[in-house]
């Protein structure tokens, strides 16, 4: 396959949002009781240093699924590397992000993707390495050192006699092999007319039309040496079907992390087939950038030849059961010199790219202009100034209060009759400008704080009273009061790279964990760390 990631220009890869005005038929859930569902979050991964980050992709279900992993940058959510992964029944796929050994040609360590799995992946890994990989293109690459990743269903195959489903099944014939990966790849070309997929089929199996490739939102084709050239393969949506882990391993000490993600049930409402090969940018609107947060592919209801509702503009419904104000977690910052106990808290807002003029925040990216908030509309960005373009909730005003469990440090008069434990400091106020935040909790020897995975260079922190070593702390977000918030979505009327971007209220959306690190100077085989997923007392209950 000719295609790469992301042509390397900044002006491309817009992440696509849906129609405007749609819909999903039944209502998302956040499936915290089964932990299957049609999208999965990462709320952190990193790639700093020494450090690892892996996932785990379960396909509980007898059908073949199609699934879309994006790793998307701390800074501002950009899609820095996106590729798809196809399931046989009951398949499990697992891979990792991690620096390349190696210098590039900009002179630094390439991101990269590497797995040993044997299930088809689109575009297939590089095999000349011990481990083959991806290569995280450098579009987007500055600031995704850290960041949290999307896992989506694209769709299931309708039965398993369609020739993608026959392709990708591990096969005793092939040494347990999937039968033809080359064959599932060709699936996801692009068509000849990217803003009516359906024409092209209309034009088949006329001479000169394309054999392989997406068709619409639940069709794909690939060649075949027998007439008439091309066969089809139908999807359907997803069921919550997938189940997905994580982890997260500094090499330098051994030290890891893991968890289950955040699942989402029934986020999509039909197959969202997508090409591997051009985005938003290039005129596509059934490329790459989709499936995203607000659902399908843009378009997928307006193609000839299907129809139903498919999950598009469902942001402001992730919004709305993924809205929170309130974080509780615990903290420890106890190091006796032999022996630490440190932690971070990772706070994530997933989505806030759809809350961007994205044509107009790309552009701002590669030249002088600016994407600057201003009044929702269509049309939408005022060129002169670049205001009407960023309508995200960030940054956050972050008001912390941080408890103690040393019930002789109350900061109250000794004789004073008080509830235990009281807050020993006054609330902090900082500001989380970033998607993916972390706050470190432990010192340093020379007192300042000390992250655990972050860089050294983006470290928050809450001040805590001398001589608490642990306990707790609840944590106010507030979105940015200055500026209106809204959805930015591709106009439905207008098929070609028109934003409208409509009020949006409520809470921000928001997932993480504190993460434990335990160390043992004289017994380093002793140290581990372990994930506790963070409290949202009000989640879901703030209405957009």
């Amino acid at each position: 396959m000719k295609a790469t990631f992301k042509p390397l220009s900044l002006a491309v890869a817009v992440a696509a949002a849906g129609v405007a005005g749609t819909s999903n038929a039944q209502p998302m859930d956040l499936a915290a009781e089964t932990g299957l569902g049609d999208l999965a979050l990462v709320p952190f991964y990193t790639v700093r240093d020494d450090w690892t980050t892996g996932v785990s992709v379960i396909n509980t279900s007898e059908a073949t699924q199609v699934i879309k992993i994006r790793m998307r940058r701390a800074v501002d959510s950009m899609d820095a590397l996106d590729f798809n992964v196809v399931l046989s029944p009951n398949d499990v796929w697992t891979g990792y992000a991690a620096r390349a050994e190696e210098l590039d040609a900009s002179g630094e360590r390439a991101i990269r993707w590497f797995s040993n799995d044997n299930s088809c992946t689109v575009p297939a890994l590089t095999a000349s390495a011990d481990t083959p990989y991806l290569q995280m293109p450098t579009i987007y690459r500055a600031g995704a050192e850290t960041g949290y990743i999307e896992i989506l269903t694209m769709g299931e195959t309708v039965d398993e006699l369609q020739p993608i489903a026959r392709a990708a099944l591990h096969a005793e014939a092939f040494g347990g092999l999937p039968a033809d990966c080359p064959k599932v790849v060709r699936n996801f070309l692009r068509g000849t007319t990217p803003v009516d997929y359906a024409a092209d089929y209309a034009s088949l199996p006329s001479a000169g039309a394309r054999v392989d490739g997406v068709i619409n939102s639940e069709l794909t084709m690939n060649s075949t040496v027998a007439a008439p050239g091309y066969e089809t393969s139908a999807y359907i949506e997803s069921d919550n079907v997938i189940r997905v882990s994580y982890f997260i391993r500094d090499g330098a000490s051994g030290t890891e992390f893991g968890n289950a993600a955040v699942h989402i049930a029934d986020f999509f409402n039909g197959a969202s087939m997508t090409n591997q090969v051009q985005g938003v940018a290039a005129g596509d609107l059934q490329g790459f950038d989709s499936p995203d947060l607000n659902g399908a592919a843009p378009f997928s209801a307006n193609q000839l030849g299907i129809g139903g509702d498919y999950g598009a503009a469902v942001f402001g419904q992730f919004r709305s059961i993924m809205g929170a104000t309130q974080i509780i977690n615990d903290w420890s910052a106890n190091d006796t010199g032999n022996f630490a106990v440190n932690t971070d808290w990772v706070v994530t807002a997933p989505g806030q790219y759809l809350m961007l003029d994205l044509p107009a925040y790309l552009t701002s990216l590669a030249t002088t202009s600016n994407c600057l908030g201003g009044t929702p509309g269509n049309p939408n960005v005022v060129t002169a100034t670049g205001a009407n373009c960023d309508f995200r909730d960030l940054p956050l005003t972050v008001n912390a209060t941080v408890y103690s469990r040393e019930e002789d440090e109350i900061g109250v008069t000794p004789d004073e009759v008080v509830v235990s434990p009281a807050p020993i400091v006054p609330p902090t106020v900082v500001t989380f400008d970033r998607e993916v935040n972390v706050v470190s909790w432990g010192v340093g020897e020379d007192g300042e704080p000390e992250t655990i995975i972050n860089g050294e260079d983006e470290v928050i922190s809450f001040p805590r009273p001398e001589g608490a070593l642990a306990g707790w702390a609840n944590v106010v977000i507030t979105p940015d009061a200055a500026k209106a918030r809204a959805i930015c979505e591709f106009d439905a009327a207008v098929p070609s790279i028109v934003v409208s971007c409509t009020p949006a209220s409520g809470g921000v959306p928001l997932i993480g964990f504190v993460a434990w690190e335990r160390n043992f100077d004289n017994a380093p085989a002793s140290n581990f760390g372990r994930i506790v997923e963070h409290a949202f007392p009000d989640r879901g209950q703030l209405q957009p």
